[in-house]
Parts: C-alpha cells; sequence; structure tokens
C-alpha cells in the first residue's frame, strides 16, 4: 500500500515540477504572458461544456 501511495504522489507531483522548474529559468516574451492568462478560462469553459452538453458515454 505504502508503494502505490508513494507511486500515485511521484507520478502526480513529476509533471507538476517539471514545468516549474523549466519556466522559472527562462524569460517569458510579453505575448506568452497574455496567451497563458487565457489558460483557465479555456479549461473552465471546457469543463463546463463537457458537463452540461450532449457529450455524455453511453
Amino acid at each position: 500500500m505504502l508503494a502505490v501511495t508513494l507511486g500515485a504522489s511521484i507520478v502526480t507531483f513529476i509533471p507538476r515540477v517539471v514545468p516549474l522548474a523549466l519556466l522559472s529559468n527562462m524569460q517569458i516574451p510579453e505575448w506568452g504572458i497574455d496567451w497563458l492568462k487565457h489558460e483557465q478560462v479555456a479549461l473552465m469553459a471546457t469543463l463546463f461544456a463537457y458537463r452540461t452538453g450532449p457529450f455524455t458515454l453511453g
């Protein structure tokens, strides 16, 4: 059980930390910052459309 918990935490931790570590040392241009600001809105709109639309399985 401990191995499964540690494995799951590592698999979850890596995709969150690697981009942060890579992007923290980079200078992102202004257009990139503006583009990244829309990511949260696009994600929420996608989740809302999926939950309320005719996209059910079965």
